[in-house]
């Protein structure tokens, strides 16, 4: 067996049992060879150098069911190694330093100013800010989120949300290739990142389920047989421009009657105005999901059309996703579980007269149950599982997705 193969299962082997004891707080390594299906000298010896390279501890015996030596109990080492998460938004960075235990030590924000880029900003946020909260050599790897999609087949970002201008006249991908020369760093879309962290924080038993992110625009990410479609780049599904209204308002993609331009938050106060007037909300700038969620709660009749109608217009998008791919369950998450139960029981209703009965009437339809930032979380650890190698971490390495 070639010494590429070794390191690759013994990297496998290690991400095994590192997840394990992750998962299952206190596990024995007798019980991590039982899961494994890998001897117990091979767990032992595994084991033993995952505590020497300071990635977990043993914390001592614990109890046992059975007669005999307790079982010594094994934990992930916390504030030991970090990953950088980046997300670039609307003329902004926010730069955190996320312990792979799962906790945010640190947080970073950069205005990018004329003349200065995200590249620049990140930068400046790492080196003269985060990388003094920790020692250097403690940081895994670098990830820079975006809502955008990543084409690495064309070596292009192509957003409707994020203003690309500011990302300067160089490539980004190729900028982003050379920032960071001291770490791997890879390059990820936010849904994917929201998506990541719902399927494992949340324990999302379905193989197959689908993750849509509500914001200033609509992203979705779709999981089939357990695997995440494509990569994390954003550049397999592009569900806020599907149309469901070709004689809708243009798009800024070009098209007309896209999700995005019809169900976006960004969007829901130019869209109010075809349904007349919320008191409650006369007067506001703009209107969140969480504005249009509270005026339907209490009855308002303008609020209560315009959830419903919105509702439907989503219940259509997602009949037509169900007879494509065939989820058993879609997430709805973002900033859409502000808008509240109303709408979405509307949804299922409208689910119901629209698609495929017999894939439609097997899908369950609920809102993410995670925090807003869970993506910082799903970041860090989709860097970690996917990219993250134990035998080989090369510090100039670069990934898409």
């Amino acid at each position: 067996m070639s010494l590429v193969n070794q390191q690759l299962i013994k990297n496998t082997n290690m991400k095994h049992i590192y997840s394990s004891i992750d998962a299952n707080p206190g596990i024995s390594r007798t019980l991590l060879a039982q899961q494994s299906n890998l001897s117990k000298t091979t767990v032992s010896t595994l084991v033993d150098e995952l505590i020497e390279r300071k990635f977990i501890l043993d914390s001592g015996t614990g109890e046992s069911d059975s007669i005999g030596r307790k079982p010594n109990c094994l934990h992930v080492r916390m504030n030991s190694y970090y990953t950088v998460v980046m997300h670039w938004i609307e003329n902004m960075v926010y730069a955190y330093l996320i312990d792979i235990a799962g906790t945010s030590v640190v947080q970073e924000s950069c205005q990018v100013k004329a003349g200065e880029t995200y590249i620049s900003c990140s930068v400046y946020c790492l080196y003269r800010s985060i990388l003094k909260q920790c020692e250097p050599s403690r940081v895994l790897g670098i990830c820079v989120v975006v809502s955008a999609m990543i084409d690495a087949a064309h070596n292009e970002v192509y957003s409707t949300t994020l203003s690309l201008p500011f990302l300067g006249k160089e490539n980004p991908i190729d900028a982003l290739r050379h920032a960071f020369p001291e770490y791997p760093v890879a390059f990820l879309e936010d849904t994917a990142c929201y998506a990541y962290a719902e399927k494992i924080y949340a324990g999302v038993p379905e193989k197959n389920f689908a993750f849509l992110n509500f914001g200033r625009g609509i992203g979705a990410t779709l999981f089939t047989e357990g695997n995440m479609l494509g990569k994390a780049s954003g550049s397999f599904t592009q569900f806020g421009h599907y149309s469901v209204d070709p004689n809708g308002p243009l798009c800024v993609c070009g098209n007309h009657g896209c999700l995005e331009t019809l169900i976006s938050e960004h969007n829901l106060k130019k869209r109010l105005a075809q349904f007349g007037t919320i008191p409650s909300l006369a007067g506001k700038e703009s209107i969140t999901f969480s504005d249009l969620g509270k005026a339907a709660t209490f009855r308002d009749p303008t609020a209560l059309t315009m959830v419903r109608q919105l509702a439907w217009e989503l219940a259509q998008a997602l009949g037509n996703l169900i007879c494509v791919v065939n989820p058993s369950l879609i997430i709805l998450g973002g900033k859409i579980p502000d808008i509240g139960e109303y709408f979405l029981n509307e949804v299922r209703a409208g689910l119901k007269k629209t698609g495929f009965r017999k894939m439609v009437d097997a899908v369950t339809v609920r809102y993410s149950t995670l925090q807003i930032d869970s993506f910082l979380n799903g970041a860090m650890k989709y860097f970690f599982d996917i990219h993250y190698c134990f035998t080989d971490n090369d510090r100039s390495a670069f990934f898409i997705g």
